[in-house]
């Protein structure tokens, strides 16, 4: 149970398993360009930030839009989490798809714009918006106020910008101002300010090119939302100390409920006086199942041996073959359990049962005559009011087996981001395995327990040494085209494709909502879109890979941030985009 409940926490952390592989797409070629970046960011007093940023982006090649992702580390403090809320995107004006969802184990929040169904071409303005809790922190080298240091274009762009114009209006007046372009640069671009406001305007910007400002605003420090764990383990714990708390709290009733359980599954032994004989009308198989609740062969071959002493058969042996062989004379009446085996295996007055290893028709009754055996004994002491059933057992076995699929599902696919949500389900499932033992899903009554007592004294009587005890598709092309999306959203879009080819012998068709413009079709061709969704997390996780270099990069040539000091991209921010 010890090596159990170890599994059943360091299996909490397999998400951890799944961030420590190069999970990084294949490199894309960006072929959409910003001409025109514009951002507009507000930081109240309490530290919040409201972002406006103005895109006006080109699309020479048809594409389904663009996305944009969030880092939300801060390289300062690992232990606050800057998470963006509130994600709205316009298109020319008009509301676009958006969908938001999270890569590395949480660490990028990504925002895909734009529809699967739609392409696009030409020259469109996004507006996306959003806002930041926490984005102020501590002054540098122990001076008074709070720190602003952001990346106010963060250096994840796959896409070249044309030029930038950048504001940020601050609580307070800034002051030690500095600006720069590029990962662990420190000079690049001068801030203008104005009263409480700041802004940056640059030209040209090559792909994965930040723009970081750091500057000192003399302001209170507001709170900031931390964790005690870096957000590699928000996979595990998630983003919240009550919520793990609380379920760690859950873990604790749910082991102590299965320990409950398992308690009552426990029979205390009872005395075992000295018996020199069995109890009356029991066989030995009897006797030894009401003490053990466990069937065994040892329990067959005393039965066999049973019907000897009770003189219902004969038994010989000869090289590798066994003879049972019915008696003439009337025996010692049966136990039930002896009275059946003999009745399976034919053996009566004058009839043999012949065990040879060679003959493979008495093999086969044997095997079948041992499973009756078992049956028989169980459903005896049942019948016979000595054994009852533990109803709470038998649920407990079912809730182990429903708590171990649950735990392990949860574990392995983590469907919430905090796979700790699966350890009350690992606590409860291990601590109940006792119930898996024979016997435990039934129970003595006090009838039994008397022969329990009995048999128990018998045996040790039998089995002491000391001198105390002497003794189909067909004309609707259009159902495959129906359930593409399905297909996809499933992960089974080439085997859905493949059924369509072994079905009518030919391709598959085009839907008619897909389109898109030269070169862009010929991914699709097939008509399988099994690429698809791969192409989308392609370009994402190329993006991110990119960015995570120049993080590495920057953090190489600063010495790190946690010491303080300013380096372009070394702010919070981080993240960037591209097209799809």
């Amino acid at each position: 149970m010890v090596v159990g409940l170890l599994v059943a926490v360091g299996a909490m952390f397999i998400p951890l398993l799944a961030g420590a592989g190069d999970d990084s797409g294949a490199p894309t070629t960006e072929t959409a360009r910003i001409t025109d970046y514009a951002a507009d960011f507000r930081v109240d007093a309490d530290g919040r930030l409201r972002a406006t940023e103005t895109l006006d982006v080109d699309f020479p090649v048809s594409k389904h839009g663009i996305f944009r992702f969030f880092d939300v580390v801060d390289p300062a403090d690992p232990h606050v989490r800057l998470i963006p809320e509130d994600i709205s995107v316009t298109r020319d004006g008009q509301p676009d798809g958006l969908d938001v969802s999270s890569q590395s184990n949480g660490r990028y929040r990504v925002a895909r714009i734009g529809d699967a169904d739609v392409t696009i071409s030409g020259a469109h303005r996004y507006v996306i918006e959003y806002t930041i809790p926490g984005v102020l922190g501590r002054a540098e080298n122990g001076a008074a106020g709070s720190q602003f240091y952001w990346n106010v274009i963060p250096g994840g762009w796959q896409m070249p910008i044309g030029r930038s114009r950048l504001r940020v209006e601050l609580p307070a007046a800034p002051q030690d101002v500095r600006c720069a372009v590029g990962t662990a640069s420190t000079t690049g671009c001068t801030a203008q300010t104005s009263g409480q406001a700041l802004t940056v305007a640059t030209g040209e910007l090559e792909p994965h090119t930040p723009v970081t400002v750091q500057t000192r605003i003399d302001v209170a420090t507001p709170d900031r939302t931390t964790l005690p764990w870096t957000v590699a383990f928000d996979s595990v714990f998630g983003r919240s100390v009550p919520w793990a708390i609380v379920v760690g709290v859950i873990a604790v009733i749910a082991g102590g409920a299965a320990a409950y359980i398992v308690r009552t599954t426990h029979e205390p032994s009872p005395a075992f006086p000295l018996m020199y004989a069995p109890p009356a009308g029991l066989g030995p198989a009897q006797g030894a199942f009401v003490m053990t609740e466990r069937t065994s062969d040892d329990l067959f071959a005393a039965t066999i041996l049973e019907m000897g002493e009770r003189g219902a058969a004969t038994i010989a042996k000869e090289g590798d073959t066994w003879s049972i062989r019915g008696s003439e004379r009337p025996p010692t009446p049966l136990d039930t359990v002896t009275h059946d085996v003999a009745a399976s295996l034919g053996v009566r007055p004058g009839a043999t049962f012949t065990a040879d290893p060679s003959d493979v028709d008495a093999g086969k009754q044997l095997k079948d005559v041992r499973s009756i055996f078992d049956s028989t004994l169980r459903s005896w002491a049942t019948s016979s009011g000595l054994l009852q059933a533990a109803r709470l057992a038998q649920a407990a076995r079912v809730a182990l087996v429903l708590a171990a699929i649950v735990g392990a599902a949860i574990y392995i696919w983590n469907p919430l981001e905090m796979s700790i949500l699966g350890l009350p389900f690992a606590v409860f499932a291990v601590i109940c395995l006792p119930v898996l033992q024979p016997g435990a899903v039934t129970f003595r009554t006090k009838a039994g327990r008397d022969v329990w007592s009995q048999v128990g004294g018998f045996r040790r009587v039998l089995g002491t040494r000391s001198s105390e005890a002497r003794f189909d598709f067909s004309g609707r092309k259009e159902m495959y085209t129906q359930y593409i999306p399905w297909a996809v959203a499933f992960g089974v879009a080439d085997v859905w494709a493949e059924k369509y080819r072994v079905q009518t012998g030919e391709d598959p068709p085009a839907p008619g909502w897909f389109s898109g413009g030269p070169g862009f079709y010929a991914g699709y061709g097939a008509g399988t879109f099994a690429a698809f969704s791969s192409d989308f997390s392609s370009s994402v996780s190329s993006a991110i890979s990119s960015y995570e270099a120049t993080q590495k990069s920057s953090s190489s040539s600063s010495g790190g941030f946690s010491g303080g000091g300013f380096s372009g991209g070394g702010g919070g921010g981080g993240g960037g985009g591209g097209s799809w």
